[in-house]
């Protein structure tokens, strides 16, 4: 029997991404990350010695943070037209995912993935990967991808997303018990 050496930890999961299949012979991705997608710093951005009130530098931070939700709700839209394929994740790590999608794929098919983290903010990550494996979940097909290539603060996210989780659930079995 085999064993698999794993180095993150993973999750099972449900949230959508978006795919696109890459052309032989094709390395560099198409999602370089997201302007705005990232968690808003609050008081950390604001400029030393102003003479602007407080009430007004919250109101500004207000809007800056809806003028990001808007225009990344329009980086979503652009994603879903160079990412044709909308998938499901069911499970992830820093290494890789598992997916479900309305089509079928071919092991060794090299892809591009869009992950939507989190809706509200919107946090993405994007990777390069792999499929390497078909499973069946409920009777659908799931398919395994390894990351091949991914940007060091989208991998991150991916980490933090996945302990998000972890703590989540430990919060919830302590409730039950």
């Amino acid at each position: 029997m085999s064993e698999q050496k794993r180095t993150y930890s993973r999750v099972e999961t449900f949230f959508s991404g978006r795919l696109r299949i890459l052309a032989p012979g094709e390395e560099n991705p198409l999602y370089q990350g997201c302007s705005g997608c990232e968690p808003a710093q609050g008081t950390a951005l604001r400029p030393k010695g102003t003479n602007l009130p407080e009430p007004v530098l919250d109101f500004l931070e207000t809007i800056n943070a809806k003028l990001d939700m808007l225009l990344s709700l329009a980086n979503r839209d652009h994603l879903e037209s160079s990412f044709p394929v909308a998938v499901n994740i069911v499970e992830i790590s820093g290494a890789g995912l598992i997916f479900t999608a309305d089509r079928e794929f071919a092991l060794n098919d090299r892809l591009e993935v869009v992950l939507f983290l989190s809706q509200f903010p919107l946090q993405m990550a994007g990777a390069l990967g792999r499929i390497h494996r078909r499973d069946d979940r409920a009777g659908r097909s799931a398919w395994a991808v390894d990351f091949t290539f991914i940007r060091e603060q989208d991998r991150e996210a991916i980490v933090r997303f996945v302990f998000q989780q972890q703590r989540e659930r430990i919060r919830e079995s302590k409730q039950w018990n």
